[in-house]
């Protein structure tokens, strides 16, 4: 047998033997596709958030709030007396699309006069802005479509005579946060947050199991507190991450001229919240695992995923519910939500109480199995080879 056969038949069999490699090599890609699959089920984005204002208060703005009601596209959660009411719900996140009606629409309309129905539309996520503006306008022109053909017949007009009895209604849209759909102001802060998070991970994954690799780990938790090798451990990759998100976001809205409209000071607070929980959720992955190998793939199998299950893109509404409670529970989910509120909408912190709450819950959690793993290691510390895997 020749040198590289050898060596070709010596990888191939290490190919099938080594579970780990094993793992990664088959049963990863093909989790990720059944989870990719799952996530785009849906096919479309359906059930947008939508209220109306209804200033007509006549059967034809009654047909409209029941097209919109028959379309999937659209989720009505209701009607509202005034238009600053209902900016206020898609300022705040309740509503993502409002349908103003105008007053006298329907007498503008068998008129002959200029007839039209607003649509303001959160453009923060183009997913949804590009869906509702193709399915609003569809809806619209239907109902119009509709009502000018019952009209016409009633009347027995048709031809040129006709079009002076009942003209259509004119589709118009407002997208806010986004009007131009830019590709560049949507994406760009997706993909930053993801690869921040993803070089943080990599790095406090190994942070422990180096040392476990070395032989150094026993003798630096029983010399050290819990408090201070966690300082010492997680400081150091606090401040470089910290360091890259403003190099990384002073590139994005500097460098290349993104627009923006929030407090970067404010940014910089979820930023940080976001860097601890990401810290301390690979802080202790680096506790439950023996090498570095196995850390940095758990590490790697939350990461690649989260930007897809983050919600950013994919709304979370035309997910399936097991598959958004996976993208919940990820951080990246909630500094992406913050990055949208602050830099897309020009929300302060207090838009972001929830996000904020979260971030500092996944922390604790994340701290607090780190503690209960180092205090069950220093007990083993007479006993290696009684320790498990979390040794």
């Amino acid at each position: 047998m020749s040198n590289f056969s050898y060596l070709f038949w010596m990888e191939w069999k290490k190919l099938f033997t080594n579970k780990t490699i094993r793992l990664v090599v088959f049963i990863v890609p093909i989790m990720y596709l059944t989870l990719f699959g799952f996530l785009y089920s849906e096919k479309k984005v359906m059930q947008i958030p939508t209220v109306m204002v209804d200033s007509d208060q006549t059967e034809l703005s009654r047909e409209l709030y029941r097209g919109f009601e028959a379309d999937q596209t659209f989720g009505m959660i209701g009607l509202v007396d005034t238009e600053t009411e209902a900016m206020r719900m898609v300022d705040q996140g309740k509503a993502q699309i409002a349908l103003i009606i105008p007053p006298d629409l329907e007498r503008n309309v068998k008129a002959g006069r200029a007839a039209e129905v607003l649509t303001v539309i959160d453009g923060s996520n183009m997913m949804i802005s590009n869906t509702a503006v193709r399915a609003a306008n569809s809806v619209i022109k239907t109902v119009s479509a509709g009502a000018t053909l019952k009209k016409l017949e009633a009347a027995g007009r048709w031809g040129e005579e006709g079009k002076t009895l009942y003209t259509g209604i004119d589709f118009r849209y407002r997208v806010l946060y986004n009007p131009t759909f830019s590709y560049l102001s949507f994406m760009v802060f997706g993909l930053a947050g993801t690869v921040l998070q993803q070089v943080l991970f990599l790095g406090v994954a190994l942070s422990v199991t180096q040392q476990k690799e070395e032989g150094t780990w026993h003798s630096t938790i029983a010399t050290y507190s819990f408090w201070e090798i966690t300082l010492a451990k997680l400081l150091p990759y606090f401040l470089a991450g910290t360091l890259n998100m403003v190099l990384g976001f002073s590139l994005l809205l500097k460098g290349f001229g993104i627009p923006y409209y929030g407090s970067t000071m404010d940014l910089m607070v979820i930023a940080s919240l976001f860097n601890i929980a990401v810290l301390a959720i690979g802080y202790m992955i680096s506790f439950l695992f023996k090498d570095q190998l196995q850390s940095t793939q758990i590490a790697m199998l939350i990461a690649v995923p989260s930007f897809m299950l983050s919600g950013y893109t994919w709304p979370f509404l035309s997910m399936p519910s097991y598959i958004a409670a996976i993208g919940k529970s990820l951080p990246l989910t909630y500094f992406l939500d913050g990055v949208r509120e602050i830099l897309s909408k020009g929300h302060g912190l207090s838009a972001l109480t929830q996000d904020m709450i979260v971030l500092g819950f996944m922390t604790w959690v994340s701290l607090f199995v780190s503690y209960l793993i180092y205090l069950y290691q220093n007990r083993k510390i007479s006993h290696p080879a009684s320790e498990s895997m979390v040794g």
